[in-house]
């Protein structure tokens, strides 16, 4: 579609807007969705679908373009995805070879688009599993936000950004999870569990983890779970609550992963066996 200005976009324009969203200079909702939420595309088709779907009353202005980035973590577990135009050297990226159509496009309210991404790599590409993110900006559904502070006034034009993983498979890939280290802490709030993971294979591994805190009677005192994408390696930091009555020696921590991911289409994971561990609170 033509008409629609849009400038190149700067990745770095996605972590400014996180930054006013956190700092509380704009608030807004995000009315375009994308579903499923990655995908995965093979060899022999070279193609996939997205779903961009605009909820609000107002019309959207949508470009799609596309990064590298994957979960990384730092040493007390947050997890971040630094996006960035081009991977380093030796990174697996697909980015290169990926395009999309539509590109540029307005999103009426109420109304579905189908994305098409096509991916087009070189003939000599080596198996295994290639990386890369879809990247959907919506912006100009509601006008500009005003903030005034003193003499200044600041205008903010918000986008949102949506941030979709891509994995591209040629040939035969296989997943795995080895966890290298495993503590659970007793902590003025609980416990804290953390533990340290490691990719095994040529796919990332696409999964959950669940861990529950175990009373020395076998009683379960808590439990936590949630998704987990480990592409090289991760660090996962978990509280549990102080049961009533304190802590006594003895308690234990569980936990379990697995490749088992409701939210992501049942073909894409690449599954692999269950690794399962205990730990003592100390």
């Amino acid at each position: 579609m033509s008409g629609i200005p849009f400038p190149r976009p700067d990745l770095r324009r996605i972590a400014l807007l996180v930054a006013l969203l956190l700092a509380g200079f704009a608030t807004r909702a995000a009315a375009v969705t994308v579903s499923p939420s990655a995908l995965f595309i093979d060899s022999r088709s070279r193609t996939g679908t997205l779903t961009l779907y605009n909820g609000g009353t107002l019309p959207e202005e949508v470009e799609v373009s596309f990064a590298f980035g994957y979960p990384v973590s730092d040493s007390a577990g947050t997890i971040n995805v630094e996006l960035r135009d081009s991977a380093s050297s030796g990174e697996p990226s697909i980015v290169p070879w990926l395009r999309a159509f539509p590109r540029r496009l307005v999103l009426q309210p109420g109304q579905r688009q189908v994305l098409r991404v096509l991916v087009q790599p070189p003939a000599e590409l080596a198996e295994g599993e290639y990386w890369g993110r879809v990247l959907v900006r919506a912006r100009g559904g509601q006008p500009p936000i005003e903030q005034t502070n003193g003499d200044v006034r600041v205008q903010l034009s918000v986008e949102t950004v949506i941030a979709t993983a891509l994995m591209f498979r040629k040939g035969a890939v296989e997943t795995g999870i080895a966890v290298s280290d495993a503590r659970a802490e007793a902590t003025p709030e609980g416990v804290q569990l953390t533990v340290d993971v490691a990719r095994q294979g040529t796919a990332a591994y696409l999964g959950r983890v669940r861990a529950q805190l175990v009373a020395p009677d076998g009683r379960v005192q808590g439990e936590v779970e949630d998704a987990v994408a480990v592409y090289r390696t991760l660090r996962r930091r978990f509280l549990f609550p102080a049961p009533a009555g304190g802590l006594r020696p003895g308690y234990t921590v569980r936990y379990t992963f697995d490749t088992e991911r409701p939210d992501l289409p049942s073909s894409g994971p690449v599954r692999a066996a269950p690794v399962a561990g205990a730990v003592t609170v100390r």
